[in-house]
């Protein structure tokens, strides 16, 4: 049976259980995970989904087939399985899960040593290849896994609050019904935060899917910020990698704004270092990092780049849109509690809401990402570039334009038939203008 080559994705595997991944396909890139690291030791965890369970026995089943030895570090969010990752200085590990996707989904994260994750760029197509090309021939079936369970959670806890000193406040938590729930709740006792639980697992309804990113997923934490007065509100994505911030009137931070005072705490703290931000960043991060002596790096979005990034500049913290934020302190990794735990420090230190310490970097007007559907994306980008030559362009990851009064990102989706397009411009007016001139140059 061969495997769906659809579920390879740029950062990682993933596809609808079990019609495009299922337990085969977990075994087989579990052997060619173990073969392409040359692996001894791994370690292995899991997300809280249904499949969860079954396809990491797969996972189990074909690292013990290439005789390595397996820690298990039961169930995890992605920033706790890459902390134990490290940790335990095993050669490589394998995270079940599929992120913020629907329930139907699931995947694998799969990360080399020091946890440094592996995508298209360091290693997945060859994982890939070596999966695809394994066979009933070359499978064992009397191999007895090597296991040894461990539990990383209490020495997690102390590595996200060591030094963190918290507000007595009221924090409304959505941990989407992922594994983010038992960590925030060990976190705040630890700390002594008041937290007001949504979605923390187990579920018995899931009612919202997993992806804050998306208002509609976010309603019930608005509104229980308000109902229950709560001075500030968290929405974590799945898998936990991801965080976004609300102000005590329920209102979403942009995610630019909450980086942009993180990026000047930490750089004049530190007195310099470099900060990565994907090519969809609003300017007023670049231009916090300048004012704050920081050196400002682009990167192609995705986690998997930014992480190579942030490990080659030893990079202090990076950001992207999407609410991934990233440590020097966390070995260049992204977790969205660690993000958490540095904006409760920042209040606690100011003694200022979280609206009074974002507002002077909302300054400008942004679209949010916008899709458009588009057959012939390559043409629709030639068209853009056509059309905006007198302006500035870059081709870092997909099309930058810029102008002296707005600029924008036009990027292809690498899986569905869509333009995103993210725009800022310094008014309003401007922002509804670009919006119509870019929508007819693609739909031309």
């Amino acid at each position: 049976m061969q495997i769906n080559s659809s579920i390879f994705k740029a950062y990682d595997v993933r596809g609808l259980y079990p019609q495009e991944f299922d337990e085969d396909a977990a075994y087989r890139i579990a052997k060619a995970t173990a073969r392409f690291l040359n692996a001894k030791r791994m370690l292995i965890a899991m997300d809280n989904r249904d499949s969860s369970q079954k396809l990491k026995e797969a996972v189990m089943r074909g690292l013990g087939e290439e005789d390595v030895e397996m820690i298990d570090a039961g169930v995890a969010t992605t920033p706790m399985f890459y902390f134990a990752a490290y940790d335990s200085q095993a050669d490589g590990g394998i995270m079940v899960t599929a992120s913020h996707n629907p329930p139907q989904y699931n995947g694998l994260k799969i990360v080399g040593k020091t946890a440094m994750p592996i995508g298209e760029a360091s290693g997945l197509p060859a994982i890939k290849e070596l999966a695809c090309a394994d066979t009933p021939e070359t499978q064992k079936t009397d191999a007895v896994p090597n296991v040894q369970g461990a539990d990383f959670l209490a020495k997690y806890v102390d590595f996200l609050t060591r030094g963190v000193r918290a507000p007595k406040m009221r924090i409304a938590v959505d941990a989407a019904c992922g594994p983010a729930g038992m960590i925030v709740d060990a976190v705040s006792k630890r700390l002594g935060i008041e937290i007001i639980p949504l979605c923390f697992a187990p579920c018995v309804v899931r009612v919202h899917e997993a992806d804050p990113l998306k208002d509609a997923n976010t309603r019930d934490l608005a509104e229980a910020i308000v109902a229950q007065k709560a001075d500030m509100g968290v929405a974590l994505d799945g898998d936990g990698d991801r965080a976004f911030f609300f102000d005590s009137e329920g209102k979403r931070v942009p995610s630019h704004a909450i980086a942009s005072v993180i990026a000047k705490e930490l750089l004049e703290r530190h007195g310099a270092g470099a900060v990565i931000t994907d090519v969809r960043m609003p300017k007023v991060l670049h231009e916090t990092a300048a004012k704050s002596g920081g050196t400002m790096i682009e990167s192609r979005v995705g986690h998997a780049f930014i992480k190579k990034l942030m490990r080659e500049h030893n990079a202090l913290f990076g950001a992207e849109l999407s609410g991934h934020f990233y440590f020097r302190d966390f070995w260049g990794m992204d977790s969205g509690i660690m993000m958490m735990m540095r904006v409760l420090a920042v209040l606690e230190k100011t003694g200022k809401t979280i609206k009074e310490l974002t507002r002077p970097y909302c300054v400008r007007a942004q679209s949010g990402e916008l899709n458009f559907t588009v057959a012939d994306k390559a043409s629709a980008i030639a068209k853009l570039k056509a059309a905006f030559a007198d302006g500035k362009q870059q081709e870092l990851d997909g099309l930058t334009i810029i102008y002296p009064t707005w600029w924008c990102n036009v990027r292809p989706s690498n899986t569905e038939p869509f333009l995103r397009v993210n725009i800022e411009a310094d008014a309003q007016e401007e922002l509804a203008r670009v919006k119509t001139r870019i929508e007819q140059v693609i739909t031309a």
